[in-house]
């Protein structure tokens, strides 16, 4: 039977510890869970499985009652089962749990800020950040820092609206991801981690006592042998633990703020070995957050140290050190590209560096302690597939926890870190626009297959399913091209003339299809031909000399408004909306004449129409949901005078069929938009943290856009390691 020790000095006479095995423990490994949900010794589990699975043979996987902890302070380390000489006979697991008190904020009653409020106060402190160290040439306006929180509210609302699309793909079996729960409790946990300080101080007092009682228990079992202490941390957990080590390695002892009788001595960091980080948010915390890591006064940190052999030492360089480690702590991060929270810890050793800190061998080196990849394929769920990933946990285990063991071998025998796994990378990025694409066909095939059957209810067999879907495809890309084109002006800063480019050439790409070859399917026939009239029809009054003249005398209104600026800035949007419709409808009759001409290209009267549509985009209002809206009472719009031109001599009791695949249709493009804002955003601000990245050139006074910050993450993470002569050279003493 495995062994197991309560971990609570209060509880010395546990039964679980009656007799020492023969063969002392000589590691340990705590884990400490992330954000969300957790269950008690879940994550320590985890954690031994992926240990288990390391060994050859591999051990079988124990049961969740064998790490089970009765009550949320307690803790005890746990032996595996394992034969004689196993490589793991000698190695503990315990887990640090403190997920039980972000569940007290909400049991009594302490408001958490709504998360939209939130994600603008978050906006607010990055607008602050940019006006007080970007000083020379600020490019950034007011209304693009609006927009940033407007980013955040839309995001949110599209995450609820993808939770059902997500519920319905947990039916059908395909897969189950509650992504929504996981934003919410992401962001309920970082207020608790970085803005209520009470529950901080507990959290982090959990932490110590954790530690203690761990190393209590050691030796109180163990009195001959030296414990090395390894923690794994998971997300906001790698957050809690940092704060933790540096506290200890400060010397300051931790009092929970229930208890301010009871001090945490930190004398437990003199046995820690290794750190893990895994999806760990530690550079966010630094940027957002500065006032957690740069205190003054008595709540200082004292990180200063300096390297004497393979020893750290704290405290003056004459006289008794006040903390001598014998080692300095191993760590690694791992981050995949697709997780949204985690990421490369580049900012960790710049602070480190800046505290004059030595207590950590971390450099942020890609090559050796700050591993990134691609290895996991579902944007977002890569946060929480880090407990799956053998390769990722087997390298930490070789390089830092079996390090003794590999003393002498040859270099080239050193754990290689994880690699991306082929073509993740590639699908990671294509899944969201792929999906998008695919809403957006499945709105077009409804409603055209709707049409169809009811322009035909006599023969629905005439039309080829091959055919609708080869229409609907290309009918799907021009309405992608209207998404594309109508959000991304929306999506990016007031003046990033490049993104409306790209905007045109998304319009133009989707477009391109049925401008070559449109669509055959009779449905798509009887609307093209209506469009065409339509759009005659309205180009022969815009003809007309007194409706021209009257445009001309607007346009030269809204010239004079928009260069004079006599009606305020706060008019100038709309001068400038005016000089656009107004500039559009003079040239109207002249670009409709020639596309009627024009006899090999009959889908022209589509593509005009998507481009009005798209057009929206441009000249709505700078605000996501208004744009959205406006583009879809536009689409609608379109659509009802289609259908109402197709049923002008039907009965409406006979055409609810086609009614309702119109607001079906109506309803997935909806989706379509809000996905395509989400995986844009995602892209653009979010995957490889670069918007944290934008405001750490903020803080250095840099004005980096977040293309430029992009690239100087591509640089920085492809950098070369030191070459050896550069590796030999010993640290200065501080």
């Amino acid at each position: 039977m495995p062994e197991d020790f309560a971990n609570d000095p209060a509880h010395a006479t546990s039964t679980l510890t009656e007799q020492p095995p023969s063969k002392p423990i000589d590691k340990i490994i705590i884990a400490i869970h992330g954000i969300g949900s957790q269950r008690h010794s879940d994550t320590i589990r985890s954690v031994a499985r992926r240990f288990c699975n390391h060994v050859n043979p591999p051990l079988p996987v124990m049961p969740l009652g064998f790490f089970f902890i009765g009550k949320g302070s307690e803790v005890r380390f746990s032996r595996l089962d394992t034969p004689v000489g196993n490589a793991l006979q000698t190695i503990g697991f315990a887990e640090v749990f403190w997920a039980d008190i972000p569940r007290q904020v909400v049991q009594q009653d302490d408001t958490l800020e709504e998360t939209k409020a939130w994600g603008t106060t978050v906006s607010s402190r990055a607008r602050e950040v940019y006006l007080s160290h970007v000083t020379d040439k600020q490019e950034l306006k007011g209304e693009d820092f609006a927009l940033a929180a407007n980013v955040v509210d839309e995001l949110i609302d599209t995450i609820a609206t993808l939770e059902t699309l997500l519920a319905v793909f947990a039916k059908m079996g395909l897969f189950k991801f509650d992504l929504a729960p996981l934003l919410r409790d992401f962001i309920d946990d970082v207020q608790i981690v970085t803005e209520f300080g009470w529950y901080r101080q507990k959290i982090v007092a959990r932490f110590h006592d954790a530690m203690i009682q761990i190393v209590t228990k050691f030796t109180k079992d163990f009195p001959d042998s030296t414990p090395e202490i390894y923690i794994i941390a998971h997300s906001e957990g790698s957050v809690v633990s940092f704060l933790g080590l540096l506290e200890a390695l400060s010397g300051r002892s931790i009092v929970d703020p229930e208890t301010t009788d009871k001090p945490h001595p930190p004398d437990w960091i003199r046995f820690v070995r290794g750190f893990m980080t895994i999806g760990s948010p530690i550079d966010k915390h630094l940027v957002l957050w500065p006032k957690l890591w740069e205190r003054e006064g008595q709540d200082k940190l004292l990180l200063a140290s300096r390297r004497e052999g393979s020893a750290v030492v704290f405290g003056p360089a004459s006289g008794p050190p006040r903390l001598r480690l014998e080692h300095p702590i191993q760590w690694r991060n791992y981050y995949d590209f697709g997780d949204p929270i985690g990421f490369r810890l580049e900012g960790v050793a710049e602070f480190l560096k800046k505290q004059k800190c030595k207590a950590f061998d971390f450099a942020s080196d890609k090559e050796r302690d700050d591993f990134g990849f691609s290895r996991y394929c579902l944007p977002g769920k890569a946060h929480i597939d880090y407990w799956e990933d053998a390769t990722v946990f087997g390298h930490f285990i070789d390089d830092v926890v079996m390090r003794d063991a590999r003393q002498g071998t040859p270099a080239a025998s050193a754990p290689r870190p994880p690699k991306d796994r082929m073509g993740v990378g590639f699908i990671a990025t294509s899944i969201p626009y792929l999906l998008t694409l695919a809403l957006h066909f499945c709105a077009v095939f409804l409603l055209l297959n709707a049409a169809t059957n009811f322009l035909l209810p006599e023969n629905p067999g005439d039309t080829d399913l091959r055919d609708l879907m080869l229409d609907s495809a290309k009918l799907g890309l021009l309405m992608s091209g209207v998404t594309g084109a109508a959000r991304l002006p929306r999506l990016v800063k007031t003046a990033g003339l490049r993104w409306h480019c790209a905007a045109l050439t998304a319009f133009l790409l989707g477009a391109m299809w049925v401008w070559l070859r449109p669509p055959q399917d009779h449905a798509a026939l009887l609307a093209t031909a209506f469009l065409a009239n339509a759009f005659q029809a309205f180009a022969h009054v815009v003809a007309n000399e007194q409706v021209k003249a009257g445009i001309a005398l607007l346009l030269v209104a809204a010239v004079v408004v928009d260069a004079r600026g006599w009606l305020g800035s706060r008019a100038l949007p709309f001068a400038r909306l005016i000089l656009i419709v107004c500039g559009a409808l003079l040239v109207l009759p002249t670009l409709v004449a020639r596309l009627a001409a024009d006899t090999q290209h009959p889908g022209w009267p589509l593509v005009l129409a998507a481009a009005v549509v798209a057009a929206t985009g441009w000249l709505a209002p700078r605000s996501l949901r208004i744009a959205r809206r406006t583009l879809m009472v536009c689409g609608a719009i379109l659509l009802v005078v289609i259908m109402g031109h197709l049923l002008v001599e039907d009965s409406v009791l006979s055409a609810w069929p086609l009614m309702l695949a119109g607001l079906a249709s109506l309803f997935l493009w909806r989706l379509g938009i809000l996905l395509f804002d989400l995986a844009f955003v995602w892209h653009r601000y979010i995957r490889c943290s670069v918007a944290v990245q934008t405001l750490c050139a903020w803080n250095r006074g840099d004005d980096a856009e977040p293309s430029v910050t992009l690239k100087h993450i591509q640089e920085t993470v492809m950098q070369k390691k030191p070459s050896p002569a550069e590796a030999r050279q010993p640290d200065k003493p501080s």
